[in-house]
């Protein structure tokens, strides 16, 4: 079984584990505990399935569905496709749908509060050499610690994708009075890859749980919040490479 093969059965389990005792799934998780790029997929498709999984539950269910799921049953001959009342419904829709997606356009850079665009400003300070690091190691761990011993933000768990690569150094830099902070990392396609963080509080609007995904002045950017802290993450590369760091696509 390839991994390929094994993601494509573990992403159709359940997250909250009824499904991890299944014989249909047993090879593909014995696959996942030996293999480490597999495992840390699996983890990072779990917490995001359980993200989702709540923020349905919490959409509440029409009292009346069941009695409009019923009338809609006893209706003995439908109406033709292109009559009138079925045109209108489907113009709605349109609108509908357009009306959510210019909702989410402004909520997702409503979400920045100018904070990513300071943070954008500082690293190119840093990639043209006008900046420099004020620490500098292959190994983003001493980074981490490093950035705590000097009081600014550090996330307490890097998704999986990025604690597999290389780092190179992290800078700090102030925001309306709050510490920031920016970690690069060797990306694995050749292109660089940028996190910025800072303290989800000094936010007005911070970032949600999931990520955001947005193009900025050549830069592919995904904004997301975990626990205290509000992240983003930069790169030149295509978005796909931004999910996939972040475990938001299979493995291929």
């Amino acid at each position: 079984m390839t991994n390929k093969e094994a993601s494509f059965l573990l992403g159709a389990c359940r997250p909250n584990g009824t499904d991890d005792s299944d014989p249909e799934f047993s090879e593909a998780f014995a696959q996942a505990s030996h293999d480490p790029i597999l495992k840390g997929w699996l983890e990072d498709q779990r917490r995001f399935d359980s993200t989702v999984a709540t923020r349905l539950q919490s959409v509440p269910v029409p009292p009346d569905l069941r009695s409009r799921v019923l009338a809609g049953g006893r209706v003995s001959r439908p109406a033709p496709w292109f009559s009138t009342r079925r045109l209108w419904a489907i113009a709605a829709m349109v609108a509908l749908f357009a009306g959510l997606g210019l909702w989410y356009s402004i909520e997702s850079r409503r979400a920045s509060d100018g904070w990513e665009d300071e943070a954008l400003a500082n690293l190119s300070e840093i990639i043209t050499g006008r900046e420099k690091f004020d620490a500098k190691s292959p190994n983003v761990t001493d980074l981490q610690q490093w950035l705590r011993a000097n009081g600014s933000p550090s996330a307490a768990a890097l998704p999986t994708g990025l604690q597999r690569l290389a780092s190179l150094g992290c800078k700090t830099f102030l925001w309306n009075g709050h510490p920031s902070s920016i970690i690069c990392f060797h990306g694995p396609g050749g292109e660089m890859v940028h996190l910025a963080m800072v303290d989800r509080s000094a936010l007005k609007s911070p970032p949600p749980d999931h990520p955001v995904y947005e193009t900025r002045g050549g830069w592919r950017t995904a904004s997301w919040s975990q626990g205290d802290t509000s992240m983003m993450l930069v790169t030149r590369a295509p978005e796909s490479q931004l999910r996939a760091l972040l475990g938001m696509i299979r493995l291929l």
